[in-house]
This record gives C-alpha cells, structure tokens and sequence, in this order.
C-alpha cells in the first residue's frame, strides 16, 4: 500500500484594527477590533495523484471555522505525510490555533514536508512564492484574487466571492501538486516509502522503487553507506551500510 500523501492549503481573514493613518506603522494590539481577528475561510485538499480536490468552508453566514476544522482533522489523522507551501509556518500554525480557540483537542499531525522550507534550502531562486515557482516549473500560475475579494466574503458575505476564493484555494492546490511533482526528487523525503510500506530501508526513499544505480559511496560519521539513485524517480538515496 502507497503512503497516502496529503496535499492542502488554506486562506484566512482578514485583521481588522484601527489606526490614525496608512502607511509603515507599528499597530498594538490595543488596536485590534475584540471578535475580528484572524479564522480560516476555507481549506481544500486532496491526495498525491488522485484527480478530486475537496473544499471545506466556514459557512458565509456563521464565518466559523469549528465544524470545518473538525472535519480536516480527521483527514489530516488519516495520511502518512502531509504537504503544503509555508505549511509549517502558516497553514498548520492557522489550524492549531483555531483548534485551540474553539476548545478541541490537538490534531495528531503525521509528518509534513513544507515545500518553502525545502526549496530555500536547495534552490537559489529570483522569487520563492508558489506563484512564481508554478509559473515556472509548470507554465501558468495562480488564479487571480484582490484584496476587495476577501472584503467581499467576510463583510458582505457575498456567495459570488466566496465561489471565486474556493476557486482560488483549489487552484493552489493543484499548482502546488503540480510543482512538488517536479521538485520533489530534489528535495530530501520527510517520509521512508519503504518503512511505510514494509519494503524496508534499502529501496528509494522517495517511490519506493528498488531498480537503482550507484551513486558511489557517501561517508558518515555514524559509517559508510552507499550512495544510490532511483532509476524510477531519480531520487538520490542513502543506500545499505557497509
């Protein structure tokens, strides 16, 4: 059985505070309008090579995000690996707080392979924004949103702007699959395929795949290991110690 591989993003609302002018200012937290802090809109996600993508919502009338946390919970608890663009920085971070401000127990988060993180490490780029990163890996990129959009949903609970901010989330989605498709040989696995699916720890780390060529000999300071690349994937790989 394959590692069931969870790809999502969220948006979140708006901050609304008061202030004397625009402009780069520092805004305290005295400024913040009590009840109008941040919450998740909507959240969609869906698994590494499957064609559906789903989407949560908070309710255009309610603007809650319990039941649909709730909801996500539940298929977070169900992957092996979880990936997201900034994930660990923002969209679980959003999720966690949320969870607590509505009373419920923490989500048992599998690992998560945050696709920001990983590509500041290995790439040198003009611009590390999945916009960009999917614009030119894949061609095209995000679909459009403005600013008035989120004031359209949270103020006037419009449905029509609801529907184009889903739109959005989604098409995050599969840009972000899209790229991490391309990427992901590159980066180093967050998860051993192999471990999961009881191949063991000599086949690829990323696939699975036990068809390889050597890669010459990597050394340790815990020893001496085979340096393998996947002939399925061309991931490079720790193989067997010597």
């Amino acid at each position: 059985m394959n590692p069931r591989v969870l790809i999502f993003d969220i948006e979140t609302r708006y901050i609304i505070f008061r202030g004397w002018r625009t402009g780069k200012q520092f805004v305290d937290q005295s400024q913040i309008v009590l009840g109008e802090d941040s919450d998740i809109i909507c959240i969609s996600y869906k698994w590494l090579g499957e064609k559906q993508i789903h989407t949560l919502h908070w309710g255009l009338q309610e603007q809650s995000s319990a039941n649909m946390i709730e909801a996500f919970s539940k298929v977070v608890e169900s992957a092996d690996l979880c990936v997201g663009h900034n994930c660990d920085g923002f969209d679980i971070k959003h999720i966690n707080t949320q969870r607590l401000l509505h009373n419920q127990p923490p989500i048992a988060w599998p690992s998560s392979e945050d696709t920001l993180k990983q590509i500041r490490k290995q790439f040198y780029l003009p611009s590390y924004r999945l916009d960009y990163l999917s614009k030119l890996l894949t061609g095209t990129g995000k679909a459009k949103m403005d600013f008035s959009d989120w004031i359209d949903v949270v103020e006037k609970k419009s449905t029509k702007a609801l529907k184009k901010m889903i739109h959005y989330n989604r098409r995050d989605v599969k840009k972000l699959e899209e790229a991490y498709k391309i990427i992901a040989p590159h980066l180093k696995p967050k998860l051993h395929v192999g471990i999961v699916t009881g191949a063991g720890k000599d086949v690829c780390t990323r696939c699975g795949s036990k068809e390889s060529r050597s890669k010459g000999i990597v050394y340790l300071t815990s020893g001496k290991y085979r340096r393998r690349q996947c002939k399925a994937c061309v991931t490079i790989y720790r193989g067997a110690k010597i």
